[in-house]
């Protein structure tokens, strides 16, 4: 049991990850193994997540005066959030692809940057590529006109060797 200092804490702490991280994902775990939340956890550490089991009156409290205020008023079941850092694709890959093979581990509700997102949208931004492979890609799109005008600029001088030894071969 948790004494009324530690339910202060628990709240506080809550409160300032509210305002620092506006992006997280509230999981209702109703009838899951603890075999597949464990798996849940150990998949989310893997992308510096974590996954808190909270008692729903102190999501409430937290959330009192805060933007997410009307989410904690009608919530039930058990309850687990985490909070999504700039990472928030991977976590959410993880979260949908545990959901599909654990049903019992259900989104119940995603805010990203401050905004609700339902489960369609969480599966679309789930297969948004990583962020590295984003920056790879527009690094190679920044890339591709200098690239082409190299090998342009380079052409005229192949193809006259070109035009010369074939001259060269002929005689």
């Amino acid at each position: 049991m948790l004494g009324k200092q530690q339910k202060e804490q628990i709240v506080n702490n809550f409160k300032s990850s509210f305002s620092d991280t506006p992006s997280f994902l509230l999981v209702n775990f109703r009838g899951a193994k603890v075999s597949e939340f464990e798996l849940l956890r150990k998949k989310l550490r893997a992308n510096n997540a974590v996954l808190t089991v909270v008692k729903n009156n102190l999501l409430k409290k937290a959330s009192a005066d805060t933007e997410f205020e009307s989410i904690f008023t009608d919530s039930s079941g058990e309850t687990a959030i985490t909070f999504l850092e700039e990472n928030y694709v991977e976590v959410t890959k993880t979260f949908v692809e545990i959901e599909k093979e654990h049903p019992n581990l259900e989104i119940r509700i995603g805010f990203i940057e401050g905004k609700s997102v339902n489960k369609s949208e969480l599966e679309k931004i789930s297969k948004l590529p990583s962020r590295e492979i984003l920056i790879t890609q527009v690094l190679s799109l920044l890339n591709q006109p200098l690239i082409k005008f190299i090998n342009v600029s380079q052409a005229i001088p192949r193809n006259l060797v070109n035009v010369l030894n074939n001259l060269k071969d002929k005689k």
